[in-house]
């Protein structure tokens, strides 16, 4: 058998579907047998499937006489597959802008286009306020970057210290806050307070993304129950790097009640990348500390360096605007088809496990905080695609199941805010940014920290 020697456009186009489908059968054995070590075969077959298919499919096509109808077959066929995607990914949000009566919408069209880059905000703020102003900055950004002090390599686990800090922005205007003395969004003199009672851990949403200040969850707190509390949360923020900021920064002021704060869509997602450092790797040890506490003007000079570096080189992590990447995710889901994959049950029998570092972290969390008599509470957050793609009732979507079971066998009281709010409500993504974010209304921020402190009361009322 001999392949084609003439190389017209529709021979050339043959080729090319060839070359895709072998392309996407040598990515999926990769997927499969090197990043999953061949443990997820219920999943990977359908693709194996479709793809050698594909391989053979073609190969027999240039060898027929009529492969220019079947080439404007399946070029039609794409087009239409792509079209069908594009159009039910970008129709939620058409329809979404139509009802939203609270909100005018020109301002929320002219956020949407974003006319202002987090890099704008902070010029603008540096001249018309002539004071220092910075983006804020994610530990996650030092997971794979080196930062040494006399040989000596240091990870960040907060911000710049005592300064304007630029955060988010989902709606019209961004999320700026005055950092602590140790680079978090709170007011300064929490730390003054000796009895500290309140510490959350946890990711953006314990930050506060993307709402003003008095709008996040410490704040409500401090609100409803006139205690100190204080966030340790920073966006990006995995299970390790969450265990590193409580034993960095809750050992000195031993609260009483710790809040960690899990996220269900990216949490377990966010581990792979920080077990890889191995500054946090040793916090699993009892004693292990970089002393960060005493360390803040040395984190300042350092942080303040990158700064200047990242704006010079314009780094994404900290200078590119949340819509910028929220585009890149828009149009990789496109060009994956999720939806239609979503709609044929293509990646159901997809199983990353949890990961058994999981179970350590949480034990270690439970023995540090219960070593002053501190009490470890762990908040549940789901993620809005659930009530999205209408998964309210499955437990077994982003692990749920599992984790809760495991929270529940560690004896770690449990607030489940999918069950305790989100389920009660008629409209759940209402208290969702304009609907359209991942992240809390301020509605959505208040009405849930009234859950916390309810089922925090209700816990030591039981005692």
């Amino acid at each position: 058998m001999r392949f084609p020697k003439k190389f017209n456009l529709t021979n050339l186009l043959v080729y090319l579907y060839l070359t895709i489908f072998i392309y996407l059968f040598c990515y999926t054995l990769y997927r499969a047998e090197f990043i999953h070590n061949g443990n997820q075969f219920s999943y990977y077959y359908k693709y194996y499937l479709i793809f050698i298919f594909g391989v053979f499919f073609w190969i027999s096509v240039l060898f027929l006489k009529r492969k220019l109808q079947i080439v404007i077959i399946a070029t039609i066929l794409l087009f239409l597959l792509y079209f069908y995607e594009t159009l039910i990914f970008f129709t939620p949000s058409i329809l979404k802008l139509s009802i939203m009566k609270s909100i005018n919408k020109e301002t929320l069209i002219s956020s949407q286009l974003g006319e202002k880059t987090k890099y704008d905000v902070i010029q603008d703020l540096k001249k018309s306020k002539n004071i220092d102003v910075v983006p804020s900055i994610f530990p996650r950004v030092f997971i794979k970057k080196k930062w040494t002090n006399d040989g000596e390599d240091i990870l960040p686990l907060g911000g710049v210290s005592n300064t304007m800090t630029v955060f988010c922005k989902e709606g019209e205007k961004f999320s700026i806050y005055e950092s602590d003395r140790h680079g978090f969004n709170n007011p300064d003199q929490e730390w003054d307070n000796e009895k500290a009672l309140w510490f959350l851990i946890g990711d953006s949403f314990v930050q506060g993304s993307c709402v003003q200040p008095g709008e996040d969850f410490a704040s409500k707190i401090r609100l409803l129950t006139k205690q100190s509390a204080i966030s340790l949360g920073m966006s990006g923020n995995g299970p390790l790097i969450e265990l590193a900021s409580l034993k960095e920064y809750s050992l000195k002021k031993k609260p009483k009640i710790v809040l960690w704060f899990y996220f269900e869509r990216n949490d377990l997602e966010d581990l792979k990348s920080e077990k890889s450092n191995p500054i946090l790797m040793k916090y699993l040890n009892e004693d292990f500390t970089q002393d960060l506490y005493s360390r803040q003007l040395e984190i300042d000079k350092k942080l303040k360096i990158y700064i200047r570096f990242a704006e010079k080189e314009s780094q994404k992590e900290i200078f590119v605007t949340k819509k910028v990447s929220e585009k890149f995710l828009a149009y990789k889901k496109i060009i994956r088809l999720q939806i239609l994959r979503d709609k044929m049950a293509l990646d159901r029998g997809l199983d990353f496990g949890i990961d058994p570092l999981f179970e350590k972290i949480m034990i270690d969390a439970k023995d540090f905080v219960n070593s002053w008599d501190g009490k470890l509470y762990f908040v549940y957050l789901p993620d809005k695609e659930r009530y999205i793609n209408k998964k309210v009732k499955d437990d077994n979507y982003l692990k749920r199941s599992q984790i809760i079971e495991l929270i529940d066998n560690l004896n770690i009281p449990l607030i489940d805010i999918h069950k305790e709010f989100f389920m009660n409500q008629t409209d759940p993504i209402s208290f969702f940014a304009h609907r359209i974010y991942g992240h809390y209304s301020p509605d959505g921020y208040h009405k849930i920290s009234k859950i916390i402190v309810k089922k925090i009361n209700e816990t030591n009322e039981n005692k």
